[in-house]
């Protein structure tokens, strides 16, 4: 049974008295009067903390512990007490009135001309709204943005405006940098840097501090005995001499280091043959 289907049924059972019908604007509306009712409601908040923080401070002639009682009395967390008491020590009551708390929650860590350009504005403002305006504000410094600094300074576009603007420019370079091949990529961020080749193998022939011998034997062993599983001596030989071949900068290690290992199982092949008839003793297998 498909959601329709069910929501029939519960229909087909309700009493016609039961079902109330409304028209899809009237289920918007009322949507939209509800997310209203909230937004007043919290700016109702606001305005009772002002009138408890001038009570406050009337009774003891300074503002320190505030936020102690007055989360306490009202059955609040501190944080919550703490966030409210940001908002409104940063704004005034008149100029919250067209923001929710999320919004005003984040608009509190704008730049202060970005806050003063959404305070002015009469429409109503989204956490999205000032989420983005941040993120775009943040991109106007950017290389290739000097006319949107110039237009700020001088005024001729507002802090919203260019970081529109700003954001847009971004979202273009990324989708026209992605369009490029990788050579055009490479050249694009400036090309191929040479490689100093004394430093490289400096660091090639450098041990680091965490480096542990027994490790990396394991890890070789492990290793070749899972290539052994999947397809032995034949898979082997394929796939070491494979990855020496395409091997760059390290293939002179790699190589000198295979004819070492060839060099080692020579000179024990007997005890490492040996170590085949040898039944494993579990009890002290790891």
């Amino acid at each position: 049974m498909d959601d329709d289907d069910y929501f029939k049924g519960l229909l087909d059972k309700a009493a016609p008295a039961d079902v109330a019908e409304y028209s899809w604007y009237e289920c918007v509306e009322g949507f939209k009067k509800a997310d209203r009712d909230m937004g007043s409601a919290f700016h109702r908040k606001l305005e009772w903390m002002n009138r408890a923080a001038d009570t406050y401070f009337a009774n003891n002639s300074k503002m320190a512990g505030f936020l102690g009682p007055f989360s306490k009395d009202t059955g609040i967390s501190y944080s919550y007490a703490s966030r409210l008491n940001k908002i409104r020590n940063s704004f005034s009551p008149h100029e919250v009135k067209n923001f929710s708390h999320n919004a005003l929650d984040e608009l509190l860590s704008a730049p202060e001309e970005l806050q003063e350009d959404f305070m002015s504005s009469e429409e109503p403002v989204r956490v999205k709204d000032v989420k983005q305006a941040k993120e775009g504000y943040k991109k106007v410094k950017d290389k290739g943005n000097e006319d949107l600094v110039e237009a700020l300074a001088l005024g001729t576009m507002k802090p919203r405006e260019v970081a529109k603007k700003a954001m847009s420019r971004a979202e273009e370079a990324v989708i026209e940098f992605n369009a490029l091949t990788e050579e055009q990529k490479v050249e694009r961020l400036g090309g191929v840097k040479p490689v100093d080749a004394a430093l490289q193998r400096k660091l090639d022939e450098t041990l680091g501090d965490d480096f542990n011998p027994s490790n990396a034997a394991t890890g070789i062993l492990i290793s070749l005995n899972r290539l052994r599983l999947f397809g032995g001596q034949k898979e082997i030989e394929h796939h070491m001499l494979g990855e020496l071949h395409r091997s760059v900068r390290m293939q002179k290690y790699e190589a000198e280091s295979l004819l070492m290992l060839a060099d080692i199982i020579s000179k024990n092949y007997d005890e490492i043959a040996s170590y085949i008839e040898i039944k494993p003793n579990l009890k002290v297998v790891n």
